[in-house]
């Protein structure tokens, strides 16, 4: 990654050139990372010894010493000469060397394109700044306009919702019930019914609850049902205990003796 990067926006309006600049930079960047990535086993791999001494591996060499050895123990076993040691190592040891030279270069490409795209960058943000501005300026003013639509819509939500009010609570209140408090009048929450009426939820959440209202204005909610309690009311009110009469042997009628 380039060194010294500016925290520059995705989404700047840039000039096609400077938007070059930016493919550049970010091209250089994928080769250095696909090439540490593709060359990773040529990269030192940092290791502490027995002694506790810092040491360095290769693990490309490491296999290569390892095939190369299998392949001494094979040649010797069938009687031929020992293969070209520099033959089967030499390249390894070509591309470790290369290494920490290919990725100096490439960092280089990389931090010296990204020098030229915030550069580039740079030289546009005088004119941008300024496009920026005006653009800023008439989206403020289409926000003050909506302001104003909303405040004005507001008002006559709570001018309307005062009138309702008056008429729901037959003439008590003439305002909407929460209108003065600290939370204010909660106008946005009126809603009405599939028959015109104002939602028993919108009547809770308005401030209506307590007050005498027209139901015919006013959805109220359904009276809870105990279905068990109303079962054993039913009951007892037909309930008509049995009657049992004693007639005891040796006893007279009416349990004279």
């Amino acid at each position: 990654m380039t060194k010294n990067t500016m925290d520059i926006p995705a989404d700047l309006p840039l000039s096609k050139k400077v938007l070059g600049l930016r493919a550049k930079w970010q091209d250089a960047e994928q080769r250095l990372s696909e090439y540490k990535a593709e060359n990773a086993s040529y990269a030192p791999r940092k290791d502490v010894n027995a002694f506790y001494e810092t040491t360095y591996t290769y693990p490309a060499l490491t296999k290569a010493k390892k095939e190369l050895a299998d392949k001494e123990v094979q040649a010797v076993a069938a009687g031929k000469p020992l293969p070209d040691r520099q033959k089967v190592l030499g390249p390894i040891e070509k591309a470790i060397a290369d290494y920490p030279r290919m990725v100096a270069a490439l960092k280089t490409l990389a931090e010296d394109a990204y020098a030229e795209f915030v550069a580039g960058v740079k030289a546009e943000m005088t004119a941008m700044g300024l496009r920026e501005a005006a653009e800023c300026q008439k989206a403020r003013d289409a926000w003050e306009e909506a302001w104003k639509a909303a405040e004005k819509a507001r008002r006559a939500l709570e001018d309307h919702g005062a009138r309702f009010s008056w008429c729901a609570t037959e003439g008590a209140i003439d305002t909407l019930p929460l209108q003065d408090s600290s939370g204010g009048s909660k106008a946005e929450y009126f809603e009405l019914s599939g028959d015109g009426r104002l939602t028993t939820e919108a009547a809770v959440e308005l401030g209506f609850q307590g007050l005498s209202l027209n139901r015919d204005l006013v959805v109220f909610p359904e009276p809870a049902r105990d279905e068990a309690a109303e079962e054993e009311a039913a009951y007892w009110a037909n309930y008509k205990p049995k009657q049992f009469l004693a007639n005891p042997s040796n006893y007279g009628n009416g349990w004279e003796h």
